[in-house]
C-alpha cells in the first residue's frame, strides 16, 4: 500500500483546518523520498539491541514477521490496589534519541483481546531534577513498575493517547510545586475504529510547533484517524518552564491487557 504524507502547519496554527495541509501525490512523494531516516527496524530481531523497556511483567517476542508486545490484564479495582493495578503496564522505548522534526512511521496490528488504550510517547525526556535527569535510561530503575505517575510528573514529552477519542497532551503535568499545569491540546481527534487484527499504519510528523497523527488501514488505505495539534497552545503552554519538546526518545506505552504486535519502525528527519 502507497501512504500519502501531508505535512503539518508550521508555526502557530490558526485553526486545525490550516493545521493539517493536503498537498498534491506528487509534492508527497517529493517530500517523502527527501527524508533523511534515522532509525529504521522491522522488528524481527533480538529487540534489546533498538529498545529499552519499563515494566519488568511484559512479554516481548518476535513472531508473525514483527515483534509481540504484551501485557497481562488486571483483576483488581485501581481504586481499591493501585500497586497491583499498575504493575501491569509497560512502556517500549527507543535507545536513540531523536531531536528536531521528525516522522515516526510503524505498523501494528491488535490481537484477539487486546484492550483498548494505547500511548504514543514522542521525545521524551526527564524533567532535570534529580533523580529524573533527562536521559531516562539513566533512571530506568525506578520505573521498573511503569506507574503513570513517574511519567506525567516526571517526564517533558508529548503524549499521543489512542483511545476512543484521540487525546494530544504535554507531560509534565504539574508544575515544581505540584500546580497543576493545563495538560491536553484541544479539540480531540476523531477514532472511526481500530479493528483487532487488521493491520494499521501509524504516521507521526512531530514538528515544533504542531503534531499531526495519521492511521490507516494497511491493506484498504482507509483513515482512521486524521488529526493535527497546535503545540504553542497558550492554554497549555501557560507556566511552563520547560516550553519545548524538541528532543528524546520515543516510547510505545501500553496498559495491563494489551496484545500487539509491531512492524517497520522508521523515524525520519524532515
Amino acid at each position: 500500500m502507497k501512504t500519502l504524507y501531508a505535512i503539518a502547519a508550521a508555526g502557530a496554527v490558526a485553526t486545525m483546518a490550516s493545521c493539517t495541509k493536503t498537498q498534491s501525490p506528487e509534492a508527497q512523494d517529493m517530500n517523502k523520498d527527501s527524508a533523511q531516516v534515522l532509525f529504521e527496524d522491522p522488528m524481527t530481531e533480538t529487540w534489546r539491541k533498538n529498545w529499552f523497556l519499563d515494566g519488568k511483567n511484559a512479554v516481548l517476542e518476535h513472531r508473525e514477521g514483527g515483534l509481540a508486545f504484551l501485557t497481562t490484564a488486571s483483576d483488581v479495582d485501581k481504586r481499591v490496589d493501585r500497586a497491583a493495578f499498575d504493575a501491569r503496564h509497560a512502556v517500549l522505548w527507543t535507545r536513540r534519541e531523536f531531536d528536531g522534526d521528525i516522522r515516526i512511521s510503524y505498523t501494528f496490528t491488535q490481537l484477539p483481546d487486546c484492550g483498548w488504550q494505547k500511548l504514543i510517547y514522542v521525545q521524551a525526556r526527564g524533567i532535570g531534577t534529580d533523580p529524573y535527569v533527562e536521559d531516562i535510561y539513566a533512571w530506568r530503575d525506578l520505573r521498573e513498575v511503569a506507574s503513570m505517575d513517574k511519567y506525567f510528573n516526571c517526564m517533558n514529552l508529548i503524549g499521543l493517547s489512542l483511545r476512543d477519542e484521540i487525546r494530544c497532551k504535554r507531560y509534565p503535568w504539574n508544575d515544581s510545586e505540584g500546580n497543576k499545569l493545563e495538560s491536553e491540546f484541544l479539540p480531540r481527534g476523531e477514532n472511526k475504529g481500530m479493528q483487532i487484527g487488521r493491520e494499521l499504519h501509524v504516521l507521526v510528523e512531530k514538528r515544533r510547533d504542531s503534531i499531526l497523527l495519521r492511521v490507516t488501514d494497511a491493506e484498504t488505505g482507509k483513515s482512521v484517524v486524521d488529526h493535527a495539534w497546535d503545540l504553542t497552545d497558550q492554554n497549555v503552554m501557560k507556566n511552563r518552564r520547560l516550553k519545548l519538546v524538541d528532543k528524546g526518545r520515543i516510547g510505545i506505552r501500553l496498559m495491563g491487557g494489551h496484545k500487539i504486535i509491531f512492524r517497520d519502525f522508521k523515524v525520519e528527519r524532515l
